[in-house]
C-alpha cells in the first residue's frame, strides 16, 4: 500500500513537472524575440533621456557665436591685402570643423526625440502583442512566429538605425563645442588682429 502511494505520488510529481517544462519551451509565436525588444525598449528610454539632457541653449549661443565670426572672418578674407600665416589657416580650418560638427544639431535633436518615442511605441507595442499573444494585427494579418520574426526583425533594425544617429549626434555636439570653446579666445584674437591691420591699412592710404 505504501508503495503504491509513493508510485501515485512520483507520477503526479511528474505529471506536474511535465505541465511546467511544456509551458517554459511554448512561450507563444514570437517569444523568442521578448527579450530583445524589451531591451531595446530600455536603451531607446535611456536614448531620449540623455537627449532630454542636453543643454540646448549653450549649443545654440555656441551656433551663434560660430556664425557671427565666421560673418567676420569671410569679410576679413575677402580684402586680398591681408595675409593669413599657416598657424592662422590652422585655426580658421578648427572653426570649419566646428560649424560642421555643429550644423543643423538643433533640428536633429528635436527630429530624434520624434523619432525615437514611436520607435519606443513600436518595440513595446509588439512586445506585448507577443506577451498576450494576439493573433491578428489591425489590418487583419495573422500574427503567426513568421510575422513575430519579420516585425522584431523590421523594429530592432530601426531601434538600431536611431541609437546610431542619435549617438553620432551628441558625440558632434560634444566635439563641437569642446573645439569652439578650446579655440575662441584665439579666434577673438586673430579677428582683433586682422581688424586692426585692416584699419592701418586704410589709414596709409589714405595719408
Amino acid at each position: 500500500m505504501t508503495m503504491s502511494f509513493g508510485i501515485q505520488r512520483l507520477a503526479m510529481c511528474t505529471a506536474v513537472l511535465g505541465l511546467l517544462w511544456a509551458g517554459i519551451g511554448c512561450g507563444g509565436p514570437g517569444s523568442a524575440h521578448r527579450g530583445a525588444l524589451a531591451e531595446a525598449a530600455q536603451e531607446v528610454a535611456q536614448g531620449l533621456s540623455a537627449l532630454d539632457g542636453l543643454n540646448l541653449d549653450s549649443l545654440a549661443a555656441s551656433q551663434k557665436r560660430v556664425a557671427t565670426r565666421f560673418k567676420d572672418l569671410n569679410w576679413l578674407m575677402a580684402d586680398s591685402s591681408l595675409t593669413f600665416s599657416l598657424e592662422d589657416g590652422q585655426l580658421i580650418g578648427d572653426w570649419a570643423r566646428v560649424k560642421r560638427y555643429l550644423k543643423g544639431t538643433s533640428q536633429k535633436v528635436d527630429l530624434l526625440k520624434k523619432q525615437g518615442e514611436v520607435c519606443r511605441t513600436q518595440l513595446e507595442g509588439l512586445r506585448d502583442a507577443i506577451r498576450t499573444r494576439a493573433k491578428v494585427d489591425g489590418m487583419g494579418q495573422a500574427m503567426d512566429e513568421g510575422y513575430f520574426d519579420n516585425q522584431a526583425r523590421r523594429e530592432l533594425d530601426a531601434y538600431k538605425a536611431w541609437k546610431s544617429a542619435c549617438d553620432d549626434t551628441q558625440r558632434y555636439i560634444r566635439l563641437g563645442m569642446e573645439l569652439e570653446q578650446s579655440t575662441l579666445a584665439k579666434m577673438d584674437s586673430l579677428i582683433l588682429a586682422k581688424r586692426a591691420e585692416w584699419a592701418q591699412q586704410i589709414a596709409q592710404g589714405d595719408a
